[in-house]
């Protein structure tokens, strides 16, 4: 016990308490200071005044002092029992630039909406472009992958969508550069559906080249572009070397693939049971009843999907000579598909040189090259004989087995849909992609604030896609096989000369860009179609082969100009009011004669509060700047050629003896035609407190999109239906929040959380005098959507299902020849008969709320990122279910829920008709309704990245290394039937449509990176 007591008493003597206050370099005292003793877990936070007080159990010991937007301090006790810290700004966080239109600005001066992402924060696993990358991590940009094949399509909306017929997509500018984003070729083909959305052209830059993303969204960042700023402007800056020696990194991941959701179908035994109590229920046909199952069926979901390997290989060279800095790379990027025989693989090639030296001149080069190779599945929106793989596994008959005696495809006596065996084998389709892009400029500084730069840049895409329907699919074989030649080629070519002027004056500074740009686009295209093959195992590599006669032929070329002048002035006065102002001027050979040219000015006010005096002794409020903008942007995304009278070839004619090839006019010529006008305004407020441990920004956006194109109905002596003129309005309103906060910072762990959020509001104005637009319509789905002042643009236009049918109702109330087990369709004008007039508004596309949080944790030399997304209040028409309730055949399978709990005497629900008689009344209309239309709102674990970052003080070979698992798409927590809440089919960023969609993809990765 003595000893014992005495050995305390030794350890109590060695601790020492330390204590003090830590402050700024202007005095102002800190809360919220980390202190650690080095080396160890001890640590303490300093309170509001600022002061401290720690045990440590050595007077020799180092304490670390660290806080948000200050610099790192170190200090050894030396015996001492109080010490005061100074901690110094982390001028390099405060001067932080980010990338604006024609230039850079330092992000404390920003006066717009800008969202900037470095390259760490984006989102990490298996991306085959930027715009996966992007998900989530910007308030007021919807990104959703229209479909989940690799390489495939995203619909991008920045604020909402404003125009009904020209494009929503934003315009993106890599290095400077516009990028000719548009597709080159068609997916489908003679006997294949391909999807309508086409292959994303953003696939062929290489994700981990990018520096940075900047999204402008206001009118006062993106007006600066002009006529094609109103859809948000998203600037991408690719890595440029640093200075030091040699850098070589190489990254590597490997993973696999596997459905997140499928579809829960008829099993066998299922499909057999109902469709024969059904039968006998009055339904169907008796000659249509399913007699047996073939040794337990077939799970045709199965046999076309598959577990998906993927992997990515990146290596980069960087650094800095004495004149030059170089970013070199090397990538490529693997992607099977879920459903057999499709694919992607990518091969990368970057070069970016950028002059270094202190002369009076700059200049540098910046290329990528890609080759990808695309291997496509038969999907999309075909139906029957034309449906692709995963249509026909949905509702091909489980009952039979795949292959015949003799090795042939099964096929259903029942039912026009082919075997998905032989869509999958037989329906081969290859797409190769060359593109080059790039720029290259001189800079020469006429005096230290002057300067005049001239840029060339470059964009060339060359698509070549082969297609073949082999003779023993439905489709080929009436025709001996079909065969589908597309090449196209994109050409981009712009000029830019810009005078960059940047002065300090004092506490003031101006600096300015005024400029001229010119720009060349081209399009060429090619088609040839053959059939009648006597050798289909040549393919496309013989398409001469085929049947002469039958071979058809077509091409095409387009060409158009923009000429632009452009200016800006940001001024600082004393470092406090900010005070920015835009104009550019853009001509244009896509509008009439009388509309060449718009002008597209903006303003920005903002004011740093926090640099007033009555500031000065204020120690938790660190930025405080409240800003406002407004200007006009334009949407020249029309396509080529609408404004003037076009014609098309018409019916060869005999005249006499000899044939005459004729051509017919098929558009009015409108001198008047111009870009699609947005004026924006903007307030906004970006703040931080606590030394920046808490951020963000938070604004309030209304847009209205005014000038709109729509197709106008004629007077019938003019010999055309509808003309193309500018007309109507929509409008974009809403609220976006960004916000970070570092909320536990310490020598070995940290937590971070980011967190973004944004409402929208859109609305359609006005569409002129011709009523509602009702379009969207897809195979034998009717139109859907439905363009009406003062309802959401494209939103869902049906019937409102009351429920069913009973057994004792009162049938008098309608005239239409229903039944118990029926679907009981509200009779909105209680004429007693269900017709177009009782179709309402459903629901719509475009949700009310967005939002991402990311949670970053990092522990000792683990680390771990966690991004939730969300999307609510938005619906999606679910195509799979209006097969279930309404096939095109008895004998089709379909989705099993509806199915295993319809209607019966014995089972009186509300919620499924008994599918005895599904078209008993609406006629196809009554296909879109509220049962077909669901909530699509959904919460989704995007992406989850845990890492380890090895010790390599021992292993002088390495400067890092580190290994990585990533998952994504790992958990959707939604009420929506169908495989994936954010598919859409329709091709179209506003009409939505969920129709046998490609499964999403759950992923598992494992990644190595190394730094020599």
């Amino acid at each position: 016990m003595v000893c014992f007591l005495f050995t305390i008493g030794v350890i109590t003597a060695q601790k020492q308490t330390v204590n003090g206050v830590v402050s700024d370099a202007d005095g102002i005292h800190l809360p919220g200071v980390n202190v650690v003793v080095k080396g160890t877990n001890n640590g303490t936070q300093t309170n509001f005044d600022g002061e401290y007080e720690i045990d440590v159990a050595d007077s020799g010991e180092v304490l670390v002092f660290s806080y948000i937007g200050f610099q790192t301090q170190e200090v050894q006790l030396n015996g001492r029992s109080t010490i005061d810290v100074s901690l110094e700004t982390d001028q390099e966080s405060l001067d932080e630039v980010v990338v604006v239109g024609y230039g850079t600005v330092r992000k404390s001066d920003v006066t717009g909406a800008v969202s900037s992402v470095k390259a760490e924060d984006l989102n990490p696993g298996a991306n085959a472009s930027v715009d996966q990358a992007l998900q989530g991590r910007v308030a007021g940009v919807q990104i959703s992958q229209s479909s989940n094949e690799p390489g495939g399509g995203l619909n991008v909306n920045i604020r909402g969508a404003g125009s009904i017929n020209a494009g929503s997509q934003p315009l993106y500018v890599i290095d400077g550069v516009i990028v000719n984003n548009g597709s080159v070729a068609a997916t489908g083909g003679q006997g294949f559906t391909g999807n309508r959305t086409p292959r994303n052209p953003l696939n062929s830059l290489n994700p981990n080249d990018i520096e940075s993303i900047e999204v402008l969204k206001d009118a006062s960042s993106t007006a600066i572009y002009g006529s094609r700023g109103s859809n948000g402007v998203v600037l991408i800056t690719t890595k440029s070397g640093k200075s030091g020696k040699l850098k070589v990194n190489y990254d590597t991941y490997y993973g696999f693939q596997e459905a997140a959701e499928r579809l829960d179908i008829l099993s066998p035994t299922e499909y057999q049971q109902v469709l024969n109590d059904i039968i006998e229920d009055g339904g169907g046909d008796p000659g249509q009843e399913v007699t047996e199952i073939e040794d337990e069926g077939t799970n045709w979901m199965d046999l076309i999907l598959q577990r998906a390997p993927t992997q990515n290989h990146n290596l980069s060279f960087s650094g800095n000579t004495e004149s030059i800095d170089y970013y070199t790379s090397l990538n490529y990027f693997n992607q099977e598909g879920l459903v057999k025989g499709s694919g992607m693989d990518r091969y990368n090639v970057r070069v970016n040189l950028n002059s270094n030296s202190d002369e009076k001149y700059n200049y540098g080069i910046n290329m990528n090259a890609s080759y990808i190779n695309d291997d496509f599945a038969s999907t999309g929106v075909g139906i029957n004989e034309n449906g692709g793989a995963i249509y026909s596994a949905i509702s091909f008959d489980p009952t039979i087995q795949p292959y015949n005696e003799d090795g042939s495809y099964r096929e259903s006596n029942f039912v026009n849909i082919d075997n998905p065996l032989a869509i999958l084998n037989g329906a081969d389709a290859r797409g190769e992609t060359f593109r080059f892009s790039g720029n290259t400029f001189f800079e020469y500084f006429l005096m230290p604030s002057l300067s005049a730069k001239f840029q060339i840049g470059g964009d060339v895409q060359d698509v070549r896609r082969d297609i073949f329907v082999q003779p023993y699919t439905l489709q080929g074989r009436g025709t001996g096989g079909l065969a589908t030649i597309q090449t196209g080629r994109k050409d981009y070519v712009s000029l830019e000369g810009t005078l960059n002027y940047n002065k300090e004056i004092g506490d003031d500074n101006i600096s300015a860009v005024l400029g001229a740009t010119y720009e060349y686009f081209q399009t060429k295209s090619f088609s040839g179609n053959a059939r009648g093959f006597a050798l289909p195992d040549l393919g496309t590599d013989a398409i001469g082969s085929g049947d002469p006669l039958l071979n058809n032929l077509g091409s095409g070329r387009t060409q158009a100009r923009f000429i632009s002048y452009l200016g800006r002035v940001n001024y600082s006065l004393n470092n406090k009011y900010l005070f920015t102002a835009s104009i550019r001027a853009d001509g244009s050979s896509r509008f009439g004669e009388n509309n060449k040219f718009g002008y597209f000015p903006s303003g920005a006010v903002a004011w740093k509060i926090h640099e007033e005096d009555f500031m000065e002794n204020n120690s938790w409020i660190n930025q405080l700047k409240p800003r406002a903008s407004i200007g006009s942007t334009g949407n020249a995304n029309i396509g080529n050629a609408l404004t003037y009278q076009t014609f098309s070839a018409g019916a060869n004619l005999l005249f006499g003896d000899d044939f005459y090839n004729t051509i017919y006019p098929t558009r009015i010529a409108n001198p008047n035609l111009t870009w699609e006008r947005a004026v924006q305004f903007d307030v906004g407020l970006d703040f931080g407190f606590l030394s920046n441990r808490i951020n963000g920004s938070l604004d309030y956006f209304n847009k209205e999109t005014k000038d709109l194109l729509l197709n106008v109905p004629q007077a019938l002596n003019t010999g055309f239906e509808v003309q193309t003129q500018n007309l109507g309005g929509v409008r974009n309103s809403g609220f976006e929040l960004g916000l970070n906060v570092s909320a536990i910072t310490s020598e070995n762990f940290s937590w971070d959380i980011s967190g973004n959020l944004a409402t929208l509001k859109n609305e359609v104005l006005d569409i002129g005098d011709r009523g509602d637009i009702i379009r969207g319509g897809q195979s034998q789905i009717p139109d859907f959507s439905i363009v009406r002042p003062g309802e959401a643009l494209d939103s869902y236009y049906g019937f409102i299902v009351d429920g069913v049918w009973q057994e004792g109702d009162d049938f008098s109330v309608t005239e239409a020849q229903v039944a118990p087990g029926d679907f009981k369709y509200r009779d909105i004008n209680d004429d007693g008969v269900i017709n177009s007039s009782d179709r309402v508004i459903l629901g719509k596309t475009i949700p009310d709320l967005t939002w991402g949080l990311t949670n970053n944790f990092s522990f000792w030399d683990f680390n771990l990122d966690v991004l939730i997304q969300g999307v609510e209040g938005v619906d999606r028409l679910n195509g799979n279910l209006i097969n279930t309730y309404s096939p095109n055949d008895f004998r089709r399978n379909r989705i099993a829920e509806p199915l295993l709990n319809r209607w019966t005497p014995e089972n009186p629900t509300n919620q499924y008709p008994s599918f005895v008689n599904p078209t008993s009344q609406g006629g196809a209309n009554a296909l879109i309704n509220s049962r077909t239309v669901e909530d699509a709102s959904y919460v989704r674990l995007q992406s989850v990245r845990l890492g380890y970052n090895v010790p390599v003080n021992n292993f002088s070979l390495f400067n890092r290394l580190s290994i990585y698992l990533t998952g994504q798409n790992l958990l959707t927590l939604t009420g929506y039937s169908g495989v994936d809440p954010a598919s859409n089919a329709s091709g179209s960023n506003t009409i939505a449509l969920d129709f046998n969609a490609y499964p999403l993809p759950k992923t598992y990765l494992i990644g190595l990176n190394v730094e020599f």
